[in-house]
């Protein structure tokens, strides 16, 4: 598809509308074979390369003007071995898509709250989700990669093939080639006890600390979410507190249904009653679709950071509020749960790093109007920046600005040094560069 064609203003489009660009061409590739073909032709007409698989991250990567977009959304083969536990899946498939199939086999993998995100992009930037306190994240769960190089090779990486490569591509994100097909390990998911509980805004500080409380003794198999915003009129939400600020706490139990009364009453019955509780025996698939998108999802800009914190201090909790309470209507906060198995690092080392942090914290600017609009923008950067001295780290998921400092943040000194390394191995001229870059090791290069 290029520029004036039919369908071309349509295809152009990611999540975020903020990232407004004109590609010179899109190519809606179908197997190795097109992305082998759209990469031969990038380099022969030096074209600058994008890659998009779900076109979700908030920084509106898979996109770019003037160069090729390798448009992976039309691969969502997906092969399930129930017996073995294994899914075979391709990069275009949505989470929702994903978990559909698995789901009728009472399978799942770690991954996102929003069934809309693209496996591909979550996975490679490490993937956080609310089985990751029992399985850990998205990526420590791949058991092997097929990827197309920068030189037009296909290859497989996995703990015996190429195993750098493959602790690469657990968290260093799209730096180092198209991956076409993802292997995954599935774990038994038969249901969730979770839901809503609703409280006032001025419970907002009562209801953190009790979560944080909360989760500092619940077992692995409980995890959690909290937002701060201005409510929508969802059916769980009282009328009295449509388009107003309040406080949602989304504990989910994924342990034995006859225990989660137990394990959620602290949530649900203890010092300050939710204001409405919609805490419920669910279908996995349906507690992902809780929190539906908005109406014209991509038509909306997006300012959405994230970074990983170690413990979520009182101080935090109150730095947090007296944010959200001075944002606009469109600044909202998520809060949620870390540690359990992402701590234990159940595959081994990966590129993802900060594993201590116990939570991560979302600042969320979404909007309509105008794609620069600094009222919007100013409260998501000014809590931002105030969470700086708490933060271990950015979640290089929810990292809207590509300055080395902060990509090298998400990662450690260590860890990012380790990725250049990769990245002069398998992508020494920079092509994939449209991401959380890591530029590759020059002096690595200059000993070849």
């Amino acid at each position: 598809m290029t520029p004036g064609g039919t369908g071309y203003d349509r295809a152009r489009r990611v999540r975020n509308a903020r990232a407004d660009h004109r590609p010179a061409l899109i190519a809606r590739c179908t197997d190795p074979d097109d992305v082998m073909a759209v990469l031969a032709h990038a380099r022969r007409h030096g074209l600058p390369v994008a890659v998009r698989g779900g076109g979700a991250h908030v920084a509106g990567w898979g996109t770019c003007d003037d160069g090729a977009v390798i448009d992976l959304g039309g691969m969502k083969h997906l092969a399930v071995d129930p017996l073995a536990r294994t899914a075979v899946a391709g990069p275009g498939l949505a989470w929702g898509e994903f978990d559909d199939l698995t789901q009728q086999s009472g399978l799942a993998v770690p991954g996102p709250r929003n069934p809309d995100v693209g496996i591909a992009g979550h996975t490679l930037g490490g993937g956080v989700g609310d089985l990751s306190r029992q399985y850990g994240l998205t990526s420590d769960n791949v058991t092997f990669f097929e990827l197309v190089t920068a030189d037009g090779r296909h290859v497989r990486a996995d703990a015996d093939t190429h195993p750098d490569l493959f602790w690469a591509l657990r968290g260093g994100g799209g730096n180092f080639g198209v991956v076409t097909r993802f292997g995954y390990r599935l774990h038994p998911v038969d249901g969730v006890v979770a839901g809503p509980l609703v409280h006032p805004a001025h419970q907002a500080r009562a209801a953190l600390r009790t979560a944080r409380d909360w989760l500092a003794d619940a077992p692995d198999a409980a995890s959690l979410i909290t937002l701060l915003w201005t409510a929508p009129p969802l059916p769980f939400i009282p009328t009295d507190l449509h388009f107003e600020r309040c406080v949602v706490l989304i504990p989910s139990w994924f342990g034995p249904a006859d225990e989660a009364d137990k394990v959620l009453a602290p949530l649900r019955r203890g010092p300050i009653r939710p204001a409405a509780d919609g805490v419920t025996r669910l279908a996995y698939t349906a507690y992902q679709r809780l929190l539906p998108s908005p109406p014209n999802a991509d038509r909306q800009h997006v300012y959405n950071r994230g970074e990983l914190l170690p413990e979520l201090t009182d101080h935090t909790i109150d730095l947090l509020i007296d944010h959200w309470e001075a944002g606009g209507p469109n600044f909202s906060v998520v809060v949620g749960a870390l540690g359990g198995a992402i701590s234990r690092a159940p595959a081994g080392p990966t590129a993802f790093a900060h594993r201590d942090a116990r939570w991560f914290v979302e600042l969320c600017a979404q909007w309509y109007g105008d794609a620069d609009s600094a009222d919007h923008i100013r409260p998501a950067r000014s809590a931002w920046q105030a969470l700086q001295s708490a933060s271990r780290g950015p979640y290089v998921n929810l990292l809207p600005d590509p300055e080395d400092q902060w990509v090298r943040a998400a990662y450690g000194e260590p860890g990012h040094a380790r990725l250049r390394r990769v990245k002069a191995d398998w992508d020494p001229g920079n092509l994939f560069r449209f991401n959380a870059n890591i530029p590759p090791d020059t002096a690595k290069e200059s000993d070849r």
